[in-house]
């Protein structure tokens, strides 16, 4: 299989899910909507910093970034199958929407 995460990354990722399902449990939270509440949280902050021009909004964007990847894992997926799934897709959706949006513009 094709591999868009490091070795690195991948073992990053395996610790911190494991340590964040942990904390969840702990605080009787379903993890998966644990995730969904901080990836929302993320959002709204990333927004914020990126609209006020704090270039923290980067290290929040890369925090969002680890959020989604757990959500993947604790779908018991790889997130490298469900990147690859996702590439394509967003090539055809920009293409699509640059092609409607010249299509739009001459009319």
């Amino acid at each position: 299989m094709k591999k868009s995460l490091t070795h690195h990354t991948q073992k990053e990722l395996q610790v911190i899910h494991g340590n964040s399902r942990r904390l969840n449990r702990l605080l009787n939270k379903d993890h998966a909507h644990a995730l969904l509440d901080m990836m929302r949280a993320h959002v709204d902050e990333i927004t914020e910093r990126y609209d006020n021009k704090d270039k923290h909004y980067l290290i929040e964007t890369g925090d969002l970034i680890i959020l989604s990847l757990e959500l993947i894992k604790e779908a018991k997926q790889s997130p490298d199958a469900i990147l690859f799934q996702c590439y394509p897709r967003f090539h055809k959706k920009i293409l699509k929407l640059i092609k409607d949006q010249k299509d739009f513009r001459q009319c």
